[in-house]
């Protein structure tokens, strides 16, 4: 059995770093009376804080509060999800009992985990409300009405269920969300029949909305005309500082560009960055051409993968808009300076 170490979240940037270890060498943590975490490597405050407060606000949306801390599995592989949830998923609340998931679905799956209290209605508005509340959300390949009587284990539309989802919120409000997470009918909750809600949704949905919690992170100011030439200092019990996408600590900062053209990147420390580019605004159109899959902003010359290492120059086309920056450390490196530089060299 895991030992478990009790973190209060008000005390677990003291004690992060001691958090226990089970014998199979995997970190056990538990976050206040919301959940135990046990994860591949250790997690940084900024990951507590982060799993925390999306416990919470998902609690606020849907008006209902976490009874029992919620078993939270986070594994670095693949296969390991895949054998906690028995099936080829990147994620899953597991028999209605614990979530096994990789770092990218830990919300779909935390928004799940708190749902399930209420009760299920239906495959298409559990998916659904899940993928609504858990990031972004753009129009799927197939129709509403050929999604809406699936059964589990059928091949559900999911982006088709979380848009339609949101498209209800934005219209509509939160309200009658909180009635489907319920078990209560579409035509309870929201006062419209589907027949009639899926026509105004094909009349007048756009393209895609952006999350409604947006790319956290601290703004990292310019120090001169497009040009970012700043120190960003990784501890990993700073409230902003992240494991999840490195072997070490790492941190997020925000970046905004405002003119479009060829920018320099050099990272001086540190292993590495990824890079996302930020939607904020709902789109009404599909982008022209080919794009991959939820990198909305392709646009900004980050086409997965958006990786780039330290030690070496790189040259990337950038458009005007927010980049999410993951900085890393090399494995077992808690603390650490990285300098970033970032250029605009040429339109």
């Amino acid at each position: 059995m895991p030992r478990y170490l009790r973190i209060p979240a008000s005390l677990a940037a003291i004690l992060i770093l001691t958090a226990c270890q089970d014998v199979d060498g995997r970190y056990v943590v538990e976050i206040g009376e919301v959940a135990i975490v046990t994860s591949d490597s250790q997690l940084c405050q900024g990951d507590i804080t982060h799993i925390e407060q999306t416990i919470d606000r998902f609690e606020d949306i849907l008006d209902t509060t976490v009874r029992e801390p919620i078993p939270i599995f986070i594994h670095s592989r693949f296969a390991d999800v895949i054998t906690g949830c028995g099936s080829n998923v990147a994620g899953c609340f597991n028999n209605d009992e614990e979530v096994h998931t990789l770092w990218q679905a830990l919300e779909h799956e935390i928004v799940h985990a708190v749902a399930f209290p209420l009760g299920s209605s239906s495959f298409f508005w559990d998916e659904g409300i899940a993928v609504a509340l858990s990031g972004r959300t753009r129009q799927g390949e197939t129709d509403v009405s050929a999604n809406f009587d699936l059964e589990r284990g059928e091949s559900l539309d999911y982006p088709t269920a979380g848009h339609f989802t949101r498209w209800l919120v934005e219209e509509r409000g939160h309200e009658g969300l909180r009635a489907l997470a319920r078990k209560q009918p579409l035509s309870d909750a929201y006062g419209i029949e589907l027949v009639e809600a899926i026509q105004g949704y094909e009349d007048d949905a756009p393209w895609s909305y952006p999350s409604m919690d947006p790319c956290r992170g601290m703004a990292l100011s310019p120090t001169g005309p497009d040009t970012w030439d700043v120190e960003v200092i990784i501890d990993c019990t700073e409230p902003s500082s992240t494991s999840r996408r490195s072997l070490g600590a790492g941190a997020t900062r925000t970046i905004d560009i405002e003119q479009s053209g060829t920018y320099s990147l050099y990272l001086d420390g540190g292993h590495g960055v990824s890079i996302v580019a930020c939607q904020l605004d709902v789109i009404d159109e599909p982008p022209d051409g080919d794009f991959a899959g939820d990198i909305i902003r392709e646009e900004a010359g980050l086409k997965p993968p958006s990786g780039f290492a330290s030690g070496q120059e790189h040259q990337i086309d950038l458009e005007p808009g927010r980049l999410l920056l993951y900085l890393s450390t090399d494995e077992g490196v808690t603390e650490e300076e990285i300098g970033v530089h970032l250029h605009r060299i040429g339109a």
